[in-house]
């Protein structure tokens, strides 16, 4: 029985730790592009009136982008540990990390021009900014808030 209670909080770590990965990744100036892009997806999405199959595929491309900028948040962090000095294979394995999340992020985009604008789906969303002017005055404070997250917004410890 110690056995498995000791299971047990191991398994409950384990997210612990995730969450602080998560939040680690928040230093970097890129996931925060991409959660604020994701935001801004994710209430077009809701005023185009998705369809769950729709839903589903916006949710997996946007945690595929979200996913490779942490994985190159963790190759970054690995290379600057073991490489103290400018060396190509350092500059090598960044850039292709970083590259990696450009071409999920290309990708998810193709996907968003599909789902919103190749479908027509995008004048749903134009009309809702049409009834409702209000909307308008919210994406603008939106956009505000994420060009303040995404360029001025400082994390307490640099990692």
């Amino acid at each position: 029985m110690n056995e498995m209670k000791e299971n047990i909080i191991s398994f409950l770590r384990s997210f612990v730790y995730a969450a602080k990965g998560i939040g680690r990744c928040l230093s970097q100036r890129n996931m925060r592009f991409h959660i604020c892009a994701a935001g801004a997806v994710i209430a077009l999405a809701v005023m185009c009136g998705f369809s769950a199959a729709e839903y589903a595929l916006l949710f997996i491309v946007i945690s595929a982008v979200m996913s490779a900028e942490a994985f190159n948040t963790a190759v970054e962090n690995t290379v600057d540990l073991f490489s103290k000095e400018r060396s190509e294979l350092a500059a090598a394995a960044k850039d292709c990390a970083a590259g990696a999340v450009l071409i999920t992020a290309v990708g998810a985009a193709a996907a968003g021009i599909f789902m919103f604008f190749v479908s027509g789906r995008i004048y749903a969303a134009c009309l809702c900014f049409i009834r409702y002017p209000l909307l308008i005055a919210a994406a603008a404070g939106y956009l505000i808030f994420s060009v303040w997250f995404v360029f001025a917004y400082k994390t307490k410890k640099k990692i």
